[in-house]
């Protein structure tokens, strides 16, 4: 997507684990019992994603980091992130209505976001909170969930494993997607072609 800086990635990855953090009261009992892996699981094999307001917001979003491969082993490594995931590209994010939040440190701005009715669009950061290193993007939602018709890819950390136990008819969005496998000992994604791991 036109020329970015090295820095840059057109790659927006929904981690299904992070850091051990627990999920917010607010999302679905059933979704914060769940591992990364049941998680990743449930969206393969439904096709569908569950949006929940951000911290502070009301309204529905769903949520992703922008990566470059060298970020992303900072965010697995240092950040205690987990390999599991679903990757969509700027343009797919962009189409759906998604974009970038706005990193707020001062309370005035802040109120202003809330004001218009835009807290979504708003990360409170600053003092001992800093969530920067996330370069979140946000795809706001007004239903309970978002349909994933493609993705750029699904990554996982380890290429044996499968949504259903191998012998079974694999989930239609498993089959059409590249895998992206984290090879943690090399600290560097494995690209499969969709279909190659069944």
């Amino acid at each position: 997507m036109g020329n970015m800086s090295p820095s840059q990635s057109d790659f927006l990855i929904h981690f299904t684990g992070r850091g051990g953090r627990p999920h917010p009261h607010w999302v679905d009992a059933d979704i914060r019992s769940m591992s990364a892996e049941e998680r990743l699981r449930s969206i393969i094999s439904s096709g569908l994603m569950r949006a929940f307001p951000p911290y502070g917001a009301e309204m529905r979003c769903v949520s992703f980091s922008e990566t470059t491969i060298h970020h992303l082993r900072f965010l697995l490594g240092e950040r205690r992130y987990r390999p599991w995931g679903i990757v969509l590209t700027r343009p797919q994010v962009l189409l759906k209505g998604g974009g970038t939040v706005a990193y707020i440190q001062d309370e005035e701005t802040l109120a202003k976001f809330k004001g218009a009715g835009l807290d979504h669009w708003a990360v409170r950061t600053g003092g001992s909170t800093d969530w920067t290193h996330e370069r979140e993007w946000r795809i706001p939602w007004r239903w309970p969930t978002m349909r994933l018709d493609e993705v750029r890819a699904i990554l996982i950390p380890d290429e044996s494993w499968r949504p259903l136990p191998k012998g079974e008819q694999q989930p239609e969005l498993w089959t059409r997607s590249r895998i992206w496998v984290w090879k943690a000992e090399k600290k560097k994604v494995g690209e499969f072609k969709p279909g190659e791991l069944v």
